[in-house]
């Protein structure tokens, strides 16, 4: 009996959520997300994202597992359209980034624990899923990030600063601490409501253009 009650309550405690976000460049709608995401006592255990073209063709994946860090994620995007694949693994409790176009061997950059000089690393969405259920805390100063970029096997420093409220959503801006880097990295701004959904997103597209560019979007979230 108490063995059933504990799996019962485990069961319970396991939250799937979907949404859709739909991006949009100069107005037009250039790829819409969907997500679906598996939340355990609130933290997220496990996330896909799926990119789909306006015309309903998927154009790129994105997993995630947390289970190691909710920050820096194991996670791998795949782009369907040149079959890229690129991400951030995790073996034996230390992680790496690595990267693999096709034809070619893939490249890997291991993952020192102090590279970030006490920077919060950042690895795929884990900025939001860490984000979501800490808004008060980002609120209240600056907070210094390290995003990883595994398609480059890099990573550059950032700043989350909290920019006021309105039309009571919390939005936040995150610019590169390198002014050069702001020259091909613009801010990035982002929307969320108090229970921690993130409405909307200004900025750097994860996925490239058609060409392998990258895109500035807008996406604005639907639950």
């Amino acid at each position: 009996m108490i063995t059933l009650f504990l799996v019962l309550s485990a069961f319970a405690a396991d939250v799937t959520l979907t949404h859709k976000g739909t991006a949009t460049k100069d107005g037009k709608v250039v790829y819409i997300e969907q997500h679906e995401a598996l939340f355990r006592d609130g933290e997220a255990v496990t996330a896909k994202t799926t990119y789909v073209d306006p015309e309903g063709k998927t154009e790129a994946t994105l997993t995630s597992d947390f289970k190691n860090s909710i920050t820096n994620a194991d996670h791998e995007f795949h782009d369907l359209r040149d079959n890229r694949r690129y991400g951030v693994r995790w073996k034996e409790g230390k992680a790496e980034m690595w990267d693999q176009e096709v034809g070619e061997k893939e490249r890997t950059e291991k993952i020192d624990k102090d590279f970030a000089d006490g920077k919060l690393v950042i690895g795929g969405q884990g900025l939001h899923y860490h984000m979501r259920t800490r808004l008060a805390e980002f609120a209240k100063k600056d907070t210094a990030i390290a995003i990883l970029i595994p398609g480059k096997l890099d990573w550059y420093s950032f700043l989350v600063t909290p920019a006021g409220e309105s039309k009571g959503l919390k939005k936040f801006v995150i610019k590169a601490q390198s002014a050069f880097l702001r020259m091909f990295a613009p801010k990035l701004e982002v929307w969320y409501a108090d229970d921690g959904k993130l409405m909307r997103y200004r900025g750097l597209s994860n996925l490239p253009d058609a060409k392998g560019g990258n895109q500035q979007v807008e996406i604005k979230y639907d639950y």
